[in-house]
């Protein structure tokens, strides 16, 4: 069988993704702005929705807000047997959405790369993703396994998406929390900045790398995410409080 990689959603990560994949297998790229067309150059061939909804593996690299009114919209077009993969930070709500909107002879797993463009600049080697079987054949979920791990050197860890978005409300959905409040606050102006700072300030760039719409999908679509933020503001009201003193 000759694998293929379709890629739906054409930002930063998609490109990122599909140059990955690219050097093991065709790739098409499909996006709504045709502006994008341009820097998808070298990364695969550009392709309408339908044809990249016709490969082995067609990965989901759109805003997680999006994904359940584009699957309602144009499931229906999957091929049977093709097995469709979100590449989304939250894992129950889409299950969720895979689950009611996919046609009955077609495929799914649950994947998240913890990575991005950023992080995996120099290379993907080392770097782990999330995969979670969904409704799919053993073999054909072997096989993302080795497309992960052997072809593109990924460390795959396999977990609940329950699991999943327990963890990523502390990875991404604090992280984002404070990288965005350093950024309001404007700490890189700060005139003497110490390695600690200097970390922290590292964080709030990375973090405003992504969207604001990802950034409000985290809080949106992971249960988990609200109460971690208010537990963590709690946290810190607590600690004030402790060290106030009179003036």
């Amino acid at each position: 069988m000759t694998e293929s990689i379709g890629i739906i959603g054409a930002g930063r990560f998609g490109r990122f993704w599909g140059n990955a994949l690219n050097r093991y297998y065709p790739v098409r790229i499909f996006d709504t702005d045709e502006t994008c067309r341009a820097r998808t150059e070298g990364i695969g061939e550009w392709a309408d929705l339908q044809t990249c909804f016709k490969q082995s593996f067609v990965f989901l690299t759109i805003p997680i807000s999006e994904i359940g009114p584009f699957l309602q919209a144009n499931a229906y077009m999957l091929r049977s047997g093709s097995i469709i993969l979100d590449c989304a930070s939250v894992k129950i709500r889409v299950s969720e959405w895979f689950k009611q909107y996919l046609p009955t002879d077609s495929f799914y797993a649950l994947s998240h790369p913890l990575f991005g463009p950023d992080s995996a600049r120099q290379g993907l080697k080392g770097h782990r993703i999330t995969l979670m079987p969904g409704r799919i054949p053993l073999a054909r979920y072997q096989k993302l396994v080795q497309i992960f791990s052997q072809e593109l050197s990924l460390q795959v860890i396999n977990i609940s998406p329950e699991e999943h978005d327990r963890l990523m409300a502390h990875n991404l959905s604090l992280i984002h929390l404070l990288g965005r409040t350093c950024h309001k606050m404007e700490l890189e102006r700060v005139p003497l900045i110490m390695d600690s700072l200097r970390k922290l300030n590292g964080i709030s760039k990375v973090v405003m790398n992504d969207s604001e719409q990802l950034f409000r999908d985290f809080f949106r679509f992971n249960p988990y995410s609200t109460e971690l933020c208010r537990d963590f503001v709690r946290t810190f009201e607590y600690l004030l409080e402790n060290i106030a003193v009179d003036h």
